[in-house]
């Protein structure tokens, strides 16, 4: 018997969420090969949409200029540390741990520190980037260290802050200095490749225990 069933296919229209998402990973990841071989000056956004194989409009209008663009890159780059931070564990001495793994290996990556040398080098003629670079970056992870200090238990920091929290932000932040410390240093001159896992959870679990009672 002959029905009325009509076939449709697929609707063509605007791109899925999870299409732009893709296509927006692969312009920020193109970008930061382009700054980091060729670095910020010399870098254009004809470059970048030509190593995209996208138009120069696409990248205007989806994240902006060479500076936005920038940043978006420095945020993708530093959301492997930030965003995998809930979900990892219950226990908060956990958490805090496993975000300083990702953290380190993060800054101490060669992508992390080629975009810490670039903005080094050209922190004298465009200060509005290297100011930008720091807070999407070195300021963003001290904000999420200061978050998770702030939900231990109590009597879990050897040095407690007062019950207003004050003193959170000092230790967040001389926890991320130690963190990094001497090996960053290193990375950045190119004295030393970039550290194996079994020793970035050695040294991140060293550090902490200064700052964290474990047991």
């Amino acid at each position: 018997m002959a029905t009325n069933e009509v076939r449709r296919s697929p609707a063509r229209g605007r791109p899925r969420d999870e299409d732009r998402a893709a296509r927006r990973d692969a312009l920020l990841e193109s970008a930061m090969r382009q700054f980091l071989s060729r670095g910020y000056s010399a870098t254009t956004i004809e470059d970048v949409a030509a190593g995209a194989r996208v138009a120069k409009r696409t990248i205007y209008t989806t994240i902006g200029d060479k500076e936005e663009l920038f940043v978006a890159v420095v945020r993708r780059l530093g959301d492997r540390a930030v965003t995998a931070t809930t979900g990892d564990s219950d226990d908060p001495v956990s958490l805090l741990h496993a975000f300083g793994v990702r953290l380190v290996r993060l800054m101490l990556s060669d992508e992390a520190v080629g975009l810490h040398r670039l903005v080094i080098g050209e922190a004298a003629r465009f200060p509005e980037l290297a100011e930008r670079h720091y807070m999407n970056g070195s300021h963003r992870y001290i904000g999420v260290l200061c978050d998770l200090l702030a939900a231990l238990p109590p009597g879990a920091l050897v040095l407690p802050a007062d019950r207003n929290g004050h003193g959170l932000a000092a230790q967040a932040e001389a926890l991320f200095t130690q963190w990094l410390g001497e090996r960053h240093r290193r990375r950045l001159f190119g004295l030393d490749p970039a550290p194996s896992d079994d020793d970035i959870e050695k040294h991140v679990a060293t550090v902490l225990q200064r700052f964290v009672r474990t047991a």
